[in-house]
């Protein structure tokens, strides 16, 4: 009897813990539509800086993919605004560490961060996830500030042979940036580094590489 009484508290209780994990998922808003990419934004409750997320189709395989993503020297090529990068550790092929310095606009100092990626290949459906997570530099004495954040790359091989890209990110650029100055340009870094992605991986030291991971 007690505990028929008790269970529409129980759910009032079940909605109190869920409710706050539904108001943080805003929806997201088209920024841009422009050269066959999608970039949207929305709004995040753990910062102040909005997060995007880019999409676009290519002509390339997962292991192309991969290819540049484990060349990580060549980041400043097409990874929007990226003046250096360095590997620092790669076990395996399913984790690897750098770290890479960001160029900012005058007056304020250049960024930098350890950026780690945990890739995971799902054979069955053809999904390359790779999750993001930016720790602290601290390696050039304050010459740089540090950046935070947290996202991930979505490749998903298509049956005609293209790709279906996502990269997905909340990033804090640290210092005395503000958020409302920021959130002006977070259309710019996906909307390049896609742009960067989808020319520089063509290059042929990226065709026809084979990497254990996708056999798994």
């Amino acid at each position: 009897m007690i505990m028929g009484h008790l269970k529409p508290f129980a759910y009032i209780w079940i909605l109190l813990i869920l409710s706050p994990v539904v108001r943080a998922q805003e929806p997201w808003t088209l920024e841009k539509d422009k050269d066959g990419i999608q970039v949207y934004t929305r709004k995040n409750t753990e910062m102040s800086f909005k997060e995007f997320k880019a999409v676009m189709e290519i002509d390339a395989s997962v292991s192309a993919f991969l290819a540049v993503m484990y060349d990580v020297e060549a980041l400043s090529k097409w990874s929007y605004h990226m003046k250096d990068s360095r590997l620092l550790e790669r076990p395996d092929q399913s984790r690897q560490k750098y770290y890479a310095i960001a160029g900012a606009p005058w007056p304020y100092k250049d960024r930098e961060a350890i950026y780690s990626h945990q890739f995971k290949w799902n054979k069955d459906s053809g999904i390359l996830d790779v999750r993001i997570a930016l720790e602290d530099g601290n390696t050039e004495g304050g010459k740089y500030v540090n950046m935070g954040g947290s996202g991930r790359w979505e490749v998903t091989q298509l049956t005609n042979g293209r790709l279906k890209v996502l990269l997905q990110m909340q990033i804090d650029p640290g210092g005395s940036i503000k958020a409302w100055l920021a959130n002006l340009f977070v259309t710019d870094s996906p909307f390049q580094t896609m742009q960067g992605l989808r020319v520089i991986i063509r290059q042929d030291k990226y065709q026809n590489q084979y990497y254990e991971l996708l056999d798994r």
